[in-house]
C-alpha cells in the first residue's frame, strides 16, 4: 500500500477496527476511509453501491460484524445469520465491482469444527460439525471465506482472509453479555476491588486453554499481510500457545490488584477443554506475535481503567432513590386536594394494552405482591411528576437513553440501568432516544389506587389511571404484546428481539433453584414471587428489587424457602 492510496476500514470503531485505524494512522497513511454505521449501513446494497462508486477505495480492511456471545448468538440466531451475510455480500462483491487492489476479510476462530483436531489448522475448515450456539454466527463467516476464495478463482481477485483467537485490548466491550472471557473477568476483578468483594467466582474448573491475542497484534499482521505477496488467501494469527482461564485470572488479579480470592465453581459448564489456532502459515511468511499475555493485559487494563474514569464506557448501573423532604411535605399538600379514584378498569390486565399521551404500556406479570408493565415512550415525551405512597417502584432502561428526574436528582440513564425507587419519592421519565424507550416498571404491591401526579403535561394531574377507554384490546401483535404466566412446576419463558431480552423462570422449590438456575455475565435479575438466600439465610434478592449478575454470583450458594419466580433481563448496548 502507497501512503497516499485510498484505504476504507469497515468497522473502524469496533476492537479490530479501531487497531487497524491506529496502525495505519501511526505508519502515515493519508486516506483512511471510514463510516459509522449511522452514515452507511452495509446491509444496505444500494447504499454500499454508491459509497464504493463515489469513493473507490484502493483497500478494505473488513473487520465490521454482528458479534455476541453464546446466549446472543442462541437468541438472535436469525440475524446473525442474515445481517453478517448480507454485510459479507455487499462488501466483497462490490470490492470486485469496483477493482479493490486487495481486500482483507476478518473470519473468527468459530468457523472450526468443534471437535477438530488441535491447534487448528487453515486446512481443517469444513472437516465437521460446528459448535451448535454459534452456528449461524459460523455458517456467514464461513459463507465469506468462500466468497473471498470464489473470486479470487474466477476473477483473480485478491482477497485475503485472517482468524484471529480470542481477541483483547481497547475499544472493547466490557460490561454486556457479549463480553468475552477476558474483558468479562477484567471488568469482574475491577468492580470486586472497587467494591471490596471478598472473592470473584469463575465457572468451570480454570482449566480450559485458549489463545489470546493482543488486538494491536492482530492490526500488525493484518497490515503485514496486506503489504505481502502470497499465493495463499486463508491464514490463522495467534501466538502460538495457549493460556488457561485459571492462569488468566491470575494475571488479570495481578494487574488490577485485587487481593480477594478466586473460586472456581466446577458444577458450571466451561466449554471445550482446547480451543488454539495454528499459526505456523503466516509465520511461515515471517510474521509473529509481539505481545506477551502479561504486558496485552496491563495495556488493556490501563486503557479500561482511563475509559472507567472518563465515564467513556458504559457500566450498568442501579440506582437507589429515597424520599426526600420535598418528597414527604408535597405528598402531604397533595393528599389534601385531591381524592384520587380509578376510572373503571378491566377486571384482569392481560391482553389489554393501556394507551398514553406519551405512548404505551401494557402488563407481563403479576401476582397478589407484584405487578410488571413494559411502556413505550416516544422521544421527547415524559412520564408525569407522579408518586406511589404505599408501593415501591423500580425500573430497567431496555433501550435508549432517558432522563430521569426527581425532586433531588436528575439522572442519565442507558441501556440496562435501572432505579430501585422507594415509596413515597415523586419522579417522572422523559425519553432522549430517537426511536423512543422502551422500559419496565415493577410495583410492590400492584394495586393502582394510590397514584399521586403532581405535574403532567397532558392534563391529568386531577385523574386517576387510565380507564377502558384508554385500552386497546385488539391487535395487540402490533404492540409487541407479551405475558408471562405462573405455574405450579418448572418453567422457562422467553421473549426476545432486537432491543432486548427477558426470561421468566418459575421455581417451585430449592431443587428445582438448584438445578435450573444461572447466573449469566451481564444479565440484571428481578424477584417476583418468593425470596433468594444466601447460604446462611440473609435475604440476597426480595421481591420487586433489580439487582445485578455480578452482585449475585459472589454468593457460593442461593436458596429459596419457597416457590421463586425470576425475571432475567438482557439489553443490547
Amino acid at each position: 500500500m502507497k501512503k497516499d492510496e485510498r484505504i476504507y476500514v469497515a468497522g473502524h470503531s469496533g476492537l479490530i477496527g479501531s487497531a487497524i485505524t491506529r496502525h495505519l494512522k501511526r505508519d502515515g497513511y493519508l486516506n483512511i476511509i471510514t463510516r459509522s454505521h449511522a452514515e452507511l449501513d452495509l446491509t444496505d446494497q444500494n447504499r454500499v453501491k454508491v459509497f464504493f462508486e463515489r469513493e473507490r477505495p484502493d483497500y478494505v480492511f473488513f473487520a465490521a460484524a454482528k458479534v455476541g456471545g453464546v446466549y446472543a448468538n442462541s437468541t438472535y440466531r436469525a440475524e446473525y445469520i442474515y445481517e453478517n451475510i448480507m454485510m459479507q455480500n455487499n462488501i466483497i462483491h462490490h470490492a470486485f465491482l469496483n477493482e479493490v487492489k486487495k481486500m482483507i476479510f476478518f473470519a473468527s476462530a468459530d468457523i472450526y469444527p468443534r471437535d477438530c483436531p488441535q491447534p487448528a489448522k487453515e486446512d481443517y475448515l469444513l472437516t465437521g460439525r460446528l459448535e451448535p450456539t454459534c452456528e449461524p454466527f459460523a455458517i456467514a463467516k464461513l459463507s465469506g471465506v468462500k466468497m473471498c476464495e470464489s473470486y479470487n478463482t474466477q476473477y483473480g481477485t485478491d482477497f485475503i482472509v485472517v482468524i484471529p483467537p480470542n481477541a483483547y485490548g481497547p475499544k472493547q466491550h466490557y460490561d454486556v453479555m457479549n463480553a468475552q472471557v477476558l474483558p468479562s473477568l477484567m471488568k469482574r476483578f475491577h468492580e470486586a476491588k472497587r467494591n471490596g468483594s471478598g472473592q470473584v467466582v469463575i465457572w468451570g474448573t480454570g482449566s480450559p486453554i485458549r489463545d489470546f491475542l493482543y488486538v494491536d497484534d492482530i492490526a500488525d499482521a493484518s497490515l503485514f499481510l496486506m503489504n505481502s505477496d502470497t499465493t495463499e488467501y486463508l491464514f490463522n494469527v495467534g501466538t502460538g500457545k495457549g493460556t488457561t482461564i485459571g492462569e488468566l485470572a491470575d494475571i488479570i488479579r495481578n494487574e488490577v490488584g485485587y487481593q480477594g480470592e478466586i473460586v472456581f465453581d466446577r458444577s458450571k459448564p466451561e466449554g471445550v477443554p482446547m480451543k488454539l489456532l495454528d499459526a505456523s502459515r503466516v509465520g511461515g511468511l515471517g510474521w509473529h506475535h509481539r505481545t506477551e499475555m502479561a504486558d496485552g493485559v496491563r495495556m488493556t487494563y490501563e486503557s479500561f481503567f482511563k475509559e472507567v474514569e472518563e465515564r467513556r464506557i458504559r457500566t450498568t448501573q442501579i440506582f437507589e432513590i429515597h424520599p426526600s423532604r420535598k418528597d414527604v411535605n408535597t405528598l402531604k399538600e397533595a393528599r389534601k386536594r385531591r381524592l384520587l379514584s380509578l376510572n373503571d378498569q378491566p377486571d384482569t390486565y392481560n391482553n389489554h394494552v393501556v394507551i398514553k399521551p406519551w405512548g404505551h404500556e401494557y402488563q407481563i406479570y403479576s401476582d397478589e405482591n407484584i405487578a410488571v408493565w413494559l411502556l413505550y415512550i416516544r422521544m421527547g415525551y415524559s412520564t408525569s411528576m407522579h408518586c406511589h405512597p404505599l408501593k415501591k417502584t423500580s425500573i430497567v432502561l431496555l433501550s435508549g437513553s432517558a432522563m430521569s428526574n426527581t425532586f433531588q436528582h436528575r439522572r442519565y440513564l442507558y441501556t440496562g440501568d435501572a432505579l430501585n425507587i422507594e415509596k413515597g419519592v415523586f419522579h417522572s421519565t422523559k425519553a432522549l432516544s430517537n426511536d423512543g424507550i422502551y422500559l419496565l416498571e415493577i410495583e410492590t404491591p400492584p394495586k393502582k389506587t394510590d397514584l399521586v401526579r403532581l405535574r403532567d403535561n397532558y392534563g391529568r394531574e386531577e385523574s386517576g389511571y387510565e380507564g377502558m377507554l384508554e385500552m386497546e384490546t385488539h391487535d395487540l401483535k402490533e404492540y409487541d404484546y407479551f405475558h408471562f404466566e405462573d405455574t405450579e412446576h418448572y418453567e422457562r419463558y422467553i421473549h426476545a428481539n432486537d432491543r432486548y431480552a427477558v426470561v421468566f423462570e418459575v421455581f417451585p422449590g430449592n431443587q428445582e433453584l438448584h438445578r435450573y438456575l444461572k447466573i449469566e455475565e451481564g444479565k440484571l435479575y428481578i424477584l417476583c414471587r418468593g425470596k433468594l438466600l444466601d447460604g446462611a439465610g440473609h435475604v440476597v434478592l426480595d421481591v420487586g428489587s433489580v439487582e445485578k449478575a455480578d452482585h449475585l454470583s459472589t454468593y457460593e450458594e442461593l436458596n429459596t424457602p419457597g416457590k421463586a419466580a425470576l425475571l432475567q433481563i438482557e439489553t443490547k448496548p
